[in-house]
């Protein structure tokens, strides 16, 4: 394993020789770095830097996020265009609860890899969002497929759903920010 060094201002971490002049992180002279030794195993940490769970995890986020503005836009634009809002809304609509349970699944291995279990106190409360989560778009879903969007109620409830939707997004992302850093060493 490299020697590693860690920036004593803001914790940024590198391989020792690769800091000229500044921290690329925080702008610190470099002499601000101290010499680090890495709690976490070299298999774990393969695991953990791939960032599999948090790239995926944007999918969702991104799509309920989405179909909230396409659902507001909704209710403004010029009916021409509404047929392709309704087309976009039913075909996010309808990958969204895949991508959360995508999302689910690597939460549930990212977890498991940082703290070797996944029930601490977080990971269940992200557990319980996630599977609310995963429902509500479950109820977009259904909705977007089986009833007209066209239909004014219908967008309501729909809107509605959408920003329930981004409200466990939110939640999710902010346990999920402060878990970030987080892992067992060894």
């Amino acid at each position: 394993m490299a020697n590693l060094i860690r920036c004593k201002a803001c914790g940024y971490v590198t391989v020792d020789g690769k800091i000229t002049d500044v921290c690329p992180a925080c702008g610190v002279p470099a002499k601000m770095f101290e010499p680090y030794q890495d709690p976490v195993a070299e298999k774990r940490r393969k695991i953990l830097g791939l960032h599999i769970h948090p790239i995926i995890v944007h999918f969702p986020q991104s799509f309920a996020f989405t179909l909230f503005v396409l659902a507001v836009l909704s209710f403004v634009a010029p009916p021409q265009i509404n047929g392709v809002l309704n087309c976009t809304m039913q075909v996010i609509s309808s990958a969204l609860p895949f991508f959360l349970i995508l999302a689910l699944l690597t939460g549930l291995v990212d977890g498991k890899t940082r703290f070797r279990k996944v029930t601490t106190p977080f990971l269940k409360k992200k557990i319980i969002f996630g599977l609310s989560f995963l429902f509500t778009s479950i109820l977009i879903a259904a909705v977007v497929l089986a009833l007209p969007l066209s239909s004014v109620p219908v967008m309501v409830l729909f809107t509605l759903l959408t920003i329930i939707a981004v409200g466990f997004s939110i939640a999710l992302g902010l346990i999920g920010d402060e878990l970030m850093e987080a892992k067992l060493s060894g």
